[in-house]
């Protein structure tokens, strides 16, 4: 078996399906064993609560948002079974919260994205990623469970079309391309701030090689809703304004995204947004976060280590051209 029917499932119609890698894909549908049974489960139930009360306790509204796996959306689109998606770990948790005092606080993705993932593809059939519509859709079930009155122009926004090779697709023989439609979302909103971290990740040279601590503000004052918005997240909610961050960042007055899955409480404290939002792909549930994030200690690592990637790749090629290092 070649690597990539290891790590990728050709489904039917053209979709493809991570099945393997980092995060042991397939696996977190066992509700006994696996990397994701039922009792880890019970551990993120209570980290969200946790959240919940301690965002309570600081004026502050708490929304936690999981980014279904694709397969948990498409499931019927696979060719042979592989998973069955009503074990998905956002559906086994999302029942722990149904019926309860904190179910305002979990956005369930997973219903309202399979009532229309016939009429609208969601995610990118060669990615693992959402499509616009997708991140659309998180973004409308975000400002409704936020009280936020939604920027009804968002549609209308540029938009460019290109062939591009996604990650899944990439890893095909022969590769797969696909069309991509991807919209600037911002007008009115104004990036104002771009960590190291961020600025190195857009830097050509480096491949996009680190990610978490990247920080960015976004700043609207004609935004309709007077609130400040800080968001962890990753690349569904991205530091660039084509994602979750740049829909929020047209509705909000300000905007702060952090790339992690833990929350630096420090960080929260010293701002003290009205909103504080946590987005973060299922395929990452198997590892729970533990919250001792530290933005600023993060970045300097993060820093130091593009230093060391980019003093290792000057060294091979002063090696490679016979020059002494």
């Amino acid at each position: 078996m070649s690597d990539a029917h290891r790590l990728v499932h050709e489904g039917l119609d053209g979709w493809l399906f991570l099945t393997g890698g980092a995060n042991f894909v397939t696996t977190l549908y066992d509700r006994h064993s696996g990397h994701l049974p039922d009792a880890k489960l019970e551990r993120w139930h209570a980290i969200i609560k946790e959240r919940v009360g301690r965002c309570r306790e600081l004026g502050i509204d708490y929304v936690h948002v999981v980014v279904p796996e694709k397969l948990t959306i498409y499931g019927h689109k696979q060719s042979s079974p592989l998973v069955d998606p009503d074990l998905a770990p956002a559906v086994r948790l999302g029942e722990r919260f149904a019926n309860t005092p904190s179910s305002r606080h979990w956005i369930d993705l997973v219903a309202s994205m399979r009532a229309i993932r016939d009429d609208i593809d969601l995610y990118w059939k060669t990615d693992t990623h959402w499509t616009a519509e997708g991140c659309l859709l998180a973004y409308e079930m975000l400002c409704e469970a936020l009280s936020l009155e939604p920027n009804n122009d968002l549609r209308a926004r540029p938009f460019r079309e290109f062939a591009a090779i996604m990650d899944l697709g990439g890893k095909m023989n022969p590769v797969i391309w696909e069309t991509i439609k991807e919209y600037e979302w911002v007008r009115d909103a104004e990036r104002v701030y771009a960590n190291r971290v961020t600025q190195i990740l857009e830097t050509p040279e480096y491949g996009g090689e680190i990610h978490v601590a990247s920080h960015v503000k976004f700043a609207n004052p004609t935004a309709a809703n007077e609130k400040r918005l800080l968001l962890f997240g990753d690349s569904f909610s991205s530091p660039r304004s084509n994602l979750l961050t740049g829909l929020l960042a047209e509705t909000v007055r300000e905007v702060d995204f952090i790339w992690s899955a833990n929350i630096d409480w420090r960080y929260v404290e010293s701002v003290r947004p009205d909103i504080l939002v946590s987005e973060m792909p299922e395929r990452f549930m198997a590892l729970a976060p533990n919250d001792r994030f530290h933005l600023r200690l993060t970045e300097a690592k993060q820093i130091a280590r593009a230093q060391r990637s980019r003093l290792k790749r000057w060294w091979r090629a002063r090696r490679s051209r016979g020059e002494p290092a």
